[in-house]
C-alpha cells in the first residue's frame, strides 16, 4: 500500500498566520499502521512481530546464521563490499584476506542453511583452514554445530556420516572487537622439510585463536562436530579442524616450490554446514527505515511512539514494566531521494560520483581482486550536505526532533536489554509533519562591534559575557508558505535578549513576550515574519561560551503551530554582517579552570537553618570531553579534611555545597580552611585555591 494512503491529514489554523496549514501524520505499526516489513531498510538481529518491532528471539532449535542477514556483503576480515555497514555479520577464512579460500571457492556455503552445498576434498593441504565468523554482535550462544553432507562420496563410495572425522577441532570465541580486527599472522623465519632447514622470509602461519576457549579436542570420532557450553553472550567464533597428515607428506611441497601449506594435511575434508544456537533475546538491535517521501519539503513536527516491556516466562510473554531494556528512536532528514554517495571509477581508477541508479547496475566489488576500475561499484559514504545527521534519541510521549526542513526522512530504531529474558518492543510509531513556513531561514551571528570579524567567525573570551548579534531572514517561494512570529533560540550558556529589531532598515520594536526555557528562551515577534511584508529580524542577545566553541541555535515557529517549527540554517542574511554562520569560537587556550568563588566567605554550620553551608564555584573553560574534577578542604597543617569528586564535569559553571563536616561527619572547628578545586584534562592539570572561615 502506498505512503500517501496511509497518511492520516489534520486542518489546523494558525493564529496569528491567515493561511491554514495541512498537517499530516504518518504511521508505523501499530492498528492500520503501515507494515514494519515494508519500510524495512537495515535489519540488524530485528523480529518483526507484527504489529511491533523487537529484538530477535533465539530458540535452541534454531539456527542463528540462518536468521541473519547480509552474510553474502563481507568474505573478508576487512570487508570489501562497499555497502557493508557496522553490524552486518561477516565470515572469512584464516586470516580474513582470501574470500574465495583456497581451496573452497566460496564457503558461503557453509552457512547457506543447505546441507546439498559442500565441500568435498582428499589428501588436502590444510593451509590456513580455519574459520572466523562475526555475528555482527553479541548473542546469547550456547551450542555450535559442524556438519558434514549426507550420502555417499562419488569418489571414495564412502559414506560421509559417520567416516568422514576430523582428527581433532578447536573452537575459540570472543566479545574483543579490537583483538579480532587487529590479530594478524605469526610470521617464520625458517621451516623444516624432510630434516633440512630452510630459511624464508614472510611465511605465515595460522593467527592465533581466540581468547575465549570453547573446546580444544585433539581426538575426535564424530563426523558430526557438536559442541555445547554454558549460555553466554558472544560475537565472534573460530573453528579449527586439525590436520590428520604429517607436515612432510603435504603434496606439492618442496624446497623449490617454497614451504608446506600450513601445518600437514587432510586425508578426508567434508564440511556442509557450521551452526550456531542459543536462547533468549539478543542485547542489541537495530533497525532502519527506507527513505520516507514525504511529498513535499517539509517542517518534521512531533515524533510520537509506544513502547511495551515483555518477558519470557514458562514459554509465554508477560508484561514486564520494570524489565531494564529501551528502545530508543531517532531521524534524519534530507533534501534529495538517498542520504548515500555513491562513487565508480572512470578509466585512470579515480573515483566519480553517480546516481544510484546507475550505481545499481555497476559489477559488485567482494572479492579483493576485483579491480577499482570502470564499470565497478565504488565507495558509498554519506550525504552530510543534503541530509541532517541521526538526532539523539528522542522520548517516548511524543518528542520534535531538531532537524532540518526536508522532504525526505529516515528512521532508526535501537533496542538494547540487560536481561537474557527480558526485551522492549515498538508498538507503533507516528511522525507528523507540515508545510514550510518559509522556502528557507537564515541565520548568522557576529559580537557587537565586530559585525566582519577576520576568518568570518565569530569571536570571543571563553567564560565572560558577551552581546552578541544574531540577524535572522526569510525566502519565500511560494504563497502556501505562511512565515512565522516566533523565535526560538538555543544558547552555549545562560542567555537573556537585550533588544530586537525588525524590518530594512532595522527599526527597533518591543517583543510580545520573552519566555525563558532550559538553554534558551523564545522571543514573541510583534508581528509576524511573512512573503508579503516584514523579511528579517535582528536579536540582540547576551551570553558565554565555556567551550571552545559553540553555537546560537534557532528555529522560527507560528503561534497556532508551535508543533512544528523550522530551523535556522546558517546562510547569508544580508551585508551588513559577515560571518554567515551561526558558530562562535574561543579565542587561544588559555587556563581551563576559572572563575573560583567561595560564598559566603564565612559561615556557621550550627544546624539551625542559618548560614549553614558554604558554596564553592567554579567554571571550567575550552574542555571537549568530561574533566575529572576534585573538590577538597585543608586545614592550616595540610591535612584533607573533605573531599568531593573526583567526578565527571563539562564545560560551564559548577558548584558543590559544604556543610562544615569532615569526612567521618563530624563537625570542624572553628578556624580558617583553605578550598582546593582540581581538574584533570587530557592536556593538563590546574588548580585553584580559596579560604573559608568556620565560626560559631
Amino acid at each position: 500500500m502506498g505512503l500517501r494512503r496511509r497518511l492520516a491529514l489534520i486542518g489546523l489554523l494558525g493564529a496569528s498566520v491567515e493561511v491554514a496549514a495541512e498537517v499530516s501524520t504518518l504511521h508505523f505499526g501499530g492498528i492500520g499502521g503501515a507494515p514494519w516489513s515494508e519500510w524495512t531498510l537495515l535489519d540488524l538481529m530485528v523480529e518483526d512481530a507484527t504489529p511491533g518491532l523487537q529484538p530477535l528471539e533465539l530458540r535452541p532449535d534454531e539456527n542463528v546464521i540462518t536468521q541473519l542477514s547480509y552474510w553474502e556483503r563481507s568474505l573478508y576480515r576487512r570487508p570489501v563490499d562497499p555497502l557493508w555497514r557496522s553490524g552486518m555479520p561477516r565470515i572469512w577464512q584464516g586470516t580474513g584476506t582470501s574470500s574465495r579460500g583456497l581451496q573452497f571457492q566460496n564457503f558461503l556455503k557453509f552457512i547457506d542453511g543447505d546441507v546439498n552445498t559442500a565441500f568435498v576434498d582428499v589428501i588436502m593441504p590444510a593451509g590456513e583452514v580455519f574459520f572466523t565468523l562475526d555475528m555482527g554482535s553479541q548473542i546469547p550462544a550456547e551450542r555450535f554445530v559442524v556438519v558434514p553432507p549426507e550420502g555417499v562420496d562419488p569418489g571414495t563410495q564412502i559414506p560421509y556420516r559417520p567416516f568422514w572425522v576430523f582428527e581433532g577441532y578447536a573452537l575459540t570465541a570472543s566479545n574483543d572487537e579490537q583483538l579480532v580486527n587487529t590479530q594478524e599472522p605469526k610470521f617464520l623465519s625458517s621451516y623444516t622439510y624432510l630434516g633440512q632447514v630452510f630459511p624464508i622470509a614472510g611465511f605465515a602461519k595460522s593467527v592465533a585463536p581466540l581468547d575465549i576457549v570453547l573446546a580444544d579436542e585433539e581426538q575426535n570420532f564424530d563426523s558430526i562436530i557438536e559442541v555445547e557450553f554454558p549460555l553466554s553472550y558472544l560475537r565472534f567464533f573460530r573453528f579449527r579442524p586439525f590436520p590428520d597428515g604429517e607436515a612432510d607428506m603435504a603434496l606439492g611441497s618442496s624446497p623449490q616450490a617454497g614451504p608446506p601449506l600450513g601445518s600437514g594435511f587432510y586425508s578426508r575434508f567434508a564440511i556442509a554446514e557450521m551452526e550456531v544456537y542459543g536462547r533468549g533475546f539478543v542485547p542489541q538491535a537495530r533497525w532502519e527505515s527506507r527513505v520516507i517521501d514525504l511529498g513535499q519539503v517539509a517542517n518534521v513536527g512531533r515524533v510520537s511512539f509506544k513502547t511495551s516491556t515483555w518477558r519470557r516466562e514458562a514459554g509465554a510473554l508477560v508484561p514486564a514494566p520494570q524489565a531494564p531494556a529501551v528502545v530508543k528512536v531517532s531521524i534524519k532528514s534530507g533534501r534529495d531521494d538517498t542520504p548515500t554517495i555513491y562513487y565508480t571509477f572512470d578509466d585512470l581508477g579515480q573515483a566519480i560520483e553517480v546516481p544510484l541508479s546507475e550505481y545499481e547496475f555497476l559489477k559488485v566489488r567482494r572479492f579483493t581482486n576485483d579491480p577499482l576500475a570502470l564499470g565497478w561499484q565504488g565507495p558509498v559514504t554519506d550525504d552530510t550536505d543534503n541530509w541532517s545527521f541521526w538526532t539523539a534519541p528522542l522520548r517516548e510521549g511524543g518528542d520534535r526532533p531538531w532537524v532540518p526542513p526536508g522532504r525526505y526522512v529516515q528512521i532508526q530504531v535501537r533496542f538494547a536489554t540487560e536481561h537474557l529474558w527480558e526485551f522492549a518492543r515498538l508498538d507503533s510509531l507516528a511522525l507528523e509533519f507540515a508545510p514550510l513556513l518559509a522556502d528557507r531561514v537564515l541565520g548568522e551571528v557576529a559580537a557587537v562591534g565586530d559585525l566582519h570579524p577576520e576568518g568570518a567567525v565569530a569571536e570571543v573570551h571563553a567564560g565572560d559575557r558577551v552581546e552578541l548579534i544574531c540577524d535572522i531572514g526569510a525566502r519565500f517561494t511560494e504563497d502556501a508558505q505562511t512565515g512565522f512570529d516566533a523565535v526560538r533560540v538555543l544558547t552555549p550558556a545562560e542567555g537573556m535578549l537585550r533588544g530586537l529589531e525588525m524590518g530594512a532598515p532595522w527599526e527597533a520594536v518591543t517583543p510580545d513576550s520573552v519566555v525563558d526555557e532550559a538553554g534558551g528562551f523564545v522571543v514573541y515577534l510583534p508581528q509576524p515574519i511573512q512573503r508579503d511584508g516584514v523579511k528579517r529580524l535582528r536579536l540582540r542577545l547576551e551570553t558565554a561560551l565555556y567551550n571552545a566553541a559553540g553555537e546560537i541555535a534557532a528555529e522560527v515557529f507560528a503561534r497556532g503551530q508551535a508543533g512544528f517549527p523550522q530551523l535556522v540554517v546558517a546562510g547569508d542574511v544580508s551585508e551588513e554582517m559577515g560571518t554567515n554562520q551561526l558558530r562562535i569560537v574561543a579565542t587561544a587556550q588559555g587556563s581551563v579552570l576559572a572563575a573560583m568563588e567561595v560564598e559566603p566567605v564565612a559561615f556557621t554550620p550550627q544546624g539551625d537553618a542559618v548560614n549553614d553551608e558554604v558554596r564553592i564555584g567554579y567554571t571550567l573553560l575550552k574542555v571537549l570531553d568530561a574533566s575529572e574534577v576534585s573538590v577538597e578542604v585543608f586545614d592550616l597543617r595540610g591535612r584533607c579534611l573533605w573531599r568531593a569528586g573526583p567526578s565527571e564535569r563539562e564545560a560551564g559553571r559548577h558548584a558543590v555545597l559544604w556543610d562544615g563536616r569532615d569526612q567521618s561527619g563530624r563537625l570542624v572547628g572553628p578556624g580558617l580552611y583553605l578550598v582546593r578545586v582540581e581538574v584533570e584534562t587530557d592536556r593538563q592539570r590546574e588548580e585553584r585555591m580559596a579560604c573559608v572561615a568556620v565560626v560559631y
